[in-house]
């Protein structure tokens, strides 16, 4: 990359030439804009006094008071030959000028633009006018220019910072993607062409994004390979299982098989659940089979299924479900498996004669809420954002009651993702709050 390319350099210069513009602009005008001046009238502005003289009512010069006379524009002024010394000091300087040049003037006094004289009979007649904004670009209006000059280098500097700005922003947008698994980079695809640190950053994020796919893609295909792998050994086992016990009718060995099938059982309810993760992964949002039904009596008959367990434990069940007429079209059979997810760890992880909250509400955006809270050991606040990672361990008492691989809720924050809703978990002393928030209608 060349340096001038650099956006060190560019930075550097832009402010530079900035800087160096508005010293030289200041020093170079900041004279001619304080100072009065004078100059020889221009036929134009003959014309345009003796137009004056012809359409103009004067104003008598009396004494000093001049000045209360005047009205906005131009004014026609006029005084007698023998009592210049009348007029206000500005004003008798600005003639007594004009009689030593013996030429008409145009000129500015204290911001006020005056021109003449021009003497008929015994009267002397001078154009004066107030200082007024338009145009900045003439003589008498020379004030405007350092506001002129403000107005540039204020857009200049606005063109450098969004410049700059705008394509860190597509990059911000673009790592914040990545960071939800999100591998498109298309928006800073463009970037990766300038010249200069942003544009070989935009460069290096496109690999980064490419080189995580490619790994994201090959661990999910490791999973899948090693799961299907996993699966033959594990039916020979159950067979070998059963054999053992058909050679052992007496049951001598009934508690060594017992504790090999659950642990076959541990393993293979493992493979299916990366299994189905990793289908999960590669599916999308059109592949879900959409049906429309009631929240209401979904969740009353999945809520009914697990009752078995929680009459084992005494768990006192208090729910509150939406209006019947309420319904959504969602993946059931997904949504389901979600639902009863938490609910079954929620079960797990309360204490005996322990409380199960289960509620579900229309919120105002027109989406369902579905929350289930329990009154187990809860999560650490700082591993509540990873729980719903695949393999997440947490250091807690619910780890060590459940026993499992930190997949479950992996499977059901995907589904949850699948459906465009969002899912959040919340400690609420005691228990933790599982809330599932999914759109009634998805647009497809």
């Amino acid at each position: 990359m060349s340096w001038h390319r650099t956006l060190f350099f560019k930075i550097f210069f832009w402010f530079w030439a900035v800087i160096f513009l508005a010293i030289f602009s200041a020093v170079s005008t900041s004279h001619w804009i304080a100072d009065d001046y004078v100059r020889e009238a221009s036929q134009r502005e003959r014309v345009h006094l003796l137009r004056l003289m012809e359409l103009k009512r004067p104003i008598m010069a009396e004494g000093r008071k001049l000045w209360r006379k005047l009205r906005p524009d131009w004014n026609l002024v006029a005084v007698p030959v023998d009592m210049v010394s009348q007029l206000p000091h500005d004003v008798e300087e600005f003639v007594d000028t004009a009689a030593d040049m013996r030429k008409i003037l145009w000129g500015q006094e204290d911001d006020f633009l005056m021109v003449g004289p021009i003497q008929r009979g015994d009267y002397l007649y001078i154009g004066i006018r107030r200082q007024h904004w338009s145009s900045i670009w003439d003589d008498e209006q020379r004030w405007m220019v350092p506001i002129v000059f403000l107005v540039v280098v204020t857009l200049l500097c606005i063109a450098l910072v969004w410049s700059l700005t705008r394509p860190i922003r597509r990059l911000q947008r673009t790592v914040r993607k990545l960071g939800k698994g999100d591998f498109d980079v298309s928006e800073i695809k463009s970037d990766a062409s300038r010249y200069d640190e942003i544009g070989e950053l935009s460069g290096d994020v496109i690999d980064m994004a490419e080189a995580l796919n490619r790994l994201l893609q090959s661990h999910q295909q490791l999973l899948r390979d090693v799961s299907h792998e996993l699966r033959s050994p594990l039916t020979r086992l159950q067979i070998a299982l059963g054999i053992a016990r058909k050679k052992d009718p007496e049951g001598s060995l009934q508690n060594e098989h017992d504790r090999i099938e659950r642990a076959v059982g541990q393993v293979d309810g493992l493979v299916g659940q990366i299994l189905d993760l990793a289908r999960l992964q590669q599916q999308d949002s059109n592949q879900l089979h959409l049906e429309r039904r009631s929240v209401a009596s979904q969740l009353d008959n999945w809520i009914k299924d697990a009752e078995i367990e929680m009459d084992e434990k005494q768990i006192q069940l208090q729910s509150r479900l939406p209006a019947e007429d309420i319904d959504c079209n969602w993946d059931w059979v997904l949504v389901e498996r979600a639902v009863d997810n938490i609910l079954r760890n929620a079960i797990r992880f309360s204490p005996e004669g322990g409380k199960l909250d289960v509620s579900s509400h229309l919120t105002n955006d027109g989406s369902i809420e579905i929350a289930i809270q329990d009154q187990g050991p809860g999560v650490p606040e700082e591993d509540l954002k990873r729980i719903f990672d695949p393999f997440t361990q947490v250091d807690s008492a619910r780890d060590h009651a459940s026993g499992g691989y930190g997949i479950g809720l992996a499977l059901v924050y995907r589904i949850i993702e699948l459906h465009d809703g969002i899912i959040e978990a919340s400690n609420q002393s005691p228990g933790l709050r599982i809330t599932m928030r999914l759109p009634r209608k998805r647009n497809n």
